[in-house]
């Protein structure tokens, strides 16, 4: 029995041995952790003294060396806030745990911010004080900061892109309504062949650099990847064929073949966004034509169509000076050229490809480079298209049967127009050709000058026509040659046997101009336009419709005219001296009577969302950002143009007379000084 007992106590005794061994282990790992913590570690009473802190805390907030024990949490801290540590307690009482930031002084005065994890200690159920876990958060503040300042810095250099794209685009819309309004009205007088065909490549180009302009100001939609694709229906071809037309000057000033091939038998009607295609091409055909000094660029076309889409191939070659793949790489990124050298010698920016490969992408497609340095190099683009099946015709061979024959020097130039003559249905021999084909002005052979000559020139000057026809030729087209021009051309020449010669410009294309309609007798027009040249485009396209128009140089003088008489509409521009075109909407609005709800239309060099909402803001009713084409105007307004009743009404007597020193302008009339258009 007291046997027994005393193993059982020897055994309770060793059991509690190690629980007090294992305690004491515990307490001893614990104390390592808590003094070697790399964290701040405090422990306050509930007055807020230190009772404890781990060896981190007395580095960064020991100053006087005496340790921490017994000073008061708050006198370690950079704080304006007294009595901060009993509202910690209390929120801790209440949560249980609470994280809070405070700033301190470092131990070689710099600043320093913590993140302490706060809650209570108890000892036998009862609250002995708080324990603070502190991080050093400083680099992540600053941070922070950092990155809080370079979002202010992105926001003030977007803003102030913004405003200076804006400005950019009212400074060259201005000029670009005066180019191409003049231009359209150029067309409707009697012009030369030559003549008319610089004045269409003025149209082309002009509208070109429009485009340009349009994609410039749509760059931070781009960047922001919220690009909108348009769908309409437009001549794949020929938004080729306007951007060789647009590039062939550039191309004619080096000894260089410049070429464009599309595969006769392809559709050439498709949906998709036509503006967005020609930028991509103009800048890869551009590219080409700077890199290369001589050689060639051709663009080649090949697709695979079936009922509803058509996957094209696109592929711009030159003889240019290549790259390595190491600089192949670079491409394709905003500012970036193959080596900073190409900039120096060639020039750019290295935008171009970087706002390509965003369009492609946002096509579906993909685009890419092979190249071999002193070589040259292939940029292709892969895009699938949406055919346009109401405009699909079956491919009919324009030239069957046709022998034909040429004299080309230039090796691809010959290849090519070779496969378009075989694709047609010509067969190539020099055995009593109907047709002889020559690149340079010379006298064919004896035995082939009876067969029709067209020459296919690379000098664009007026003098290649009276040479061609001293020569003997028929008609002739200028390089860069454009496959529907080239076969017209010779089934025209098949057919006729007339000796005028044809030149570029006698062939009617898909972009002939339509005349403008006169078909606005009685409408009434204030124009309010302060600058002059867009003055005549407005009152010359005026001129044609049979409407009578005032025009005065700012908003004050529309509102005064509206007082003294009646109008139709009101031509509206916004930015004019004395009063702008806001303003004076906003006047004419709170007029009395038919003049303030006359209808409004902005004619306005400002393209973006925000200028067509200020407008509409002001009271306008309708909206034509410059540069307008002149169908766009005439449409607005005889959808605007008075009733028959209404015109009627006036004839008859009973509309308002207009004083004698009314300044009213008539087509062909002379107005007061301040309204005369120079």
């Amino acid at each position: 029995m007291y046997r027994r007992l005393r193993q059982h106590l020897l055994q309770q005794t060793r059991l509690l041995e190690d629980a007090l061994a294992a305690e004491r282990h515990s307490r001893e790992r614990y104390g390592e952790l808590f003094t070697n913590a790399s964290d701040v570690i405090l422990q306050m009473n509930l007055d807020g003294r230190l009772v404890t802190a781990n060896r981190a805390a007395n580095q960064l907030l020991d100053r006087s060396g005496a340790g921490l024990e017994n000073q008061f949490v708050e006198e370690l801290f950079s704080t304006d806030d007294p009595g901060w540590y009993f509202d910690i307690l209390d929120e801790v009482r209440q949560l249980g745990a609470i994280r809070v930031e405070r700033d301190l002084i470092g131990p070689e005065g710099e600043p320093v911010t913590l993140e302490l994890n706060c809650r209570m200690l108890e000892d036998g159920g009862f609250q002995t004080g708080l324990q603070a876990i502190g991080r050093d958060i400083t680099q992540r503040i600053r941070l922070q900061q950092e990155m809080e300042r370079a979002r202010l810095a992105a926001e003030s250099s977007a803003l102030a892109k913004s405003i200076f794209l804006a400005n950019m685009s009212h400074e060259i819309r201005t000029p670009m309504n005066g180019i191409l309004g003049m231009t359209r009205l150029l067309l409707e007088t009697p012009l030369s062949l030559e003549q008319r065909d610089q004045a269409c490549t003025i149209q082309h180009s002009a509208e070109s650099l429009l485009t340009i302009l349009n994609d410039i100001l749509d760059l931070s939609r781009i960047e922001a990847g919220k690009l909108e694709l348009a769908r309409e229906s437009f001549d794949l071809p020929a938004v080729f064929e306007e951007v060789m037309d647009l590039l062939a000057p550039i191309a004619r000033t080096k000894d260089r073949e410049f070429l464009f091939d599309f595969p006769p038998n392809l559709p050439a009607h498709y949906f998709g966004d036509a503006g967005r295609l020609r930028q991509v091409v103009l800048n890869l055909v551009g590219n080409a034509l700077k890199f290369t000094e001589a050689g060639f660029v051709e663009v080649r076309v090949t697709g695979m169509p079936n009922e509803l889409f058509c996957e094209f191939l696109v592929e711009v070659e030159d003889s240019g000076i290549g790259m390595t793949n190491a600089q192949a790489a670079r491409l394709f990124q905003p500012f970036e050229q193959a080596e900073p050298g190409t900039q120096r010698q060639f020039g750019g920016t290295g935008l171009g490809l970087a706002l390509s490969k965003k369009i492609v992408d946002a096509m579906g497609g993909e685009i890419g480079v092979r190249s071999t340095p002193g070589t040259g190099s292939v940029f292709w683009f892969l895009v699938r298209l949406e055919l346009d099946r109401a405009k699909r015709t079956e491919f009919v061979p324009r030239l069957p049967g046709v022998r034909v024959w040429w004299d080309i020097e230039a090796p691809r130039l010959r290849k090519m127009v070779e496969r378009w003559l075989t694709a047609h249905g010509g067969a190539v021999t020099d055995v009593a050709p109907e047709l002889w084909l020559a690149d340079l002005p010379v006298i064919p052979a004896p035995g082939l000058r009876s067969a029709r000559r067209l020459l296919l020139s690379r000098d664009p000057s007026p003098r290649v026509g009276p040479e061609a026809e001293r020569l003997g030729f028929q008609a002739w087209l200028r390089q860069p040659v454009r496959q529907r021009e080239l076969m017209e051309t010779l089934e025209r020449l098949r057919l006729s046997r007339s000796a005028t010669i044809l030149g570029p410009g006698a062939l009617v294309r898909q972009s002939e101009f339509v005349p403008i309609p006169a078909n606005l007798p009685g409408l009434r027009v204030l124009l309010a336009e302060d600058n002059r040249v867009n003055q005549k485009v407005v009152t010359g396209i005026l001129k044609r419709t049979g409407c009578s128009y005032t025009v005065v140089e700012n908003g004050a003088l529309a509102v005064e005219c509206l007082q003294q008489g009646e109008f139709d509409v009101v031509l509206m521009d916004c930015h004019m001296p004395v009063m702008d075109g806001f303003t004076a909407a906003q006047r004419i609005r709170a007029l009395d009577g038919s003049a303030g709800s006359v209808p409004i239309v902005a004619l306005t060099a400002g393209a973006l969302a925000e200028d067509r909402n200020r407008c509409q803001e002001a009271g306008m009713n309708h909206f034509l950002a410059k540069p307008f084409r002149a169908e766009d105007l005439l449409n607005l307004l005889e959808a605007l143009q008075p009733t028959s009743d209404s015109v009627a009404l006036r004839s008859s007597g009973d509309a308002v007379h207009q004083p004698a020193d009314y300044p009213r302008r008539h087509p062909g009339a002379e107005g007061p000084d301040r309204l005369r258009v120079h």
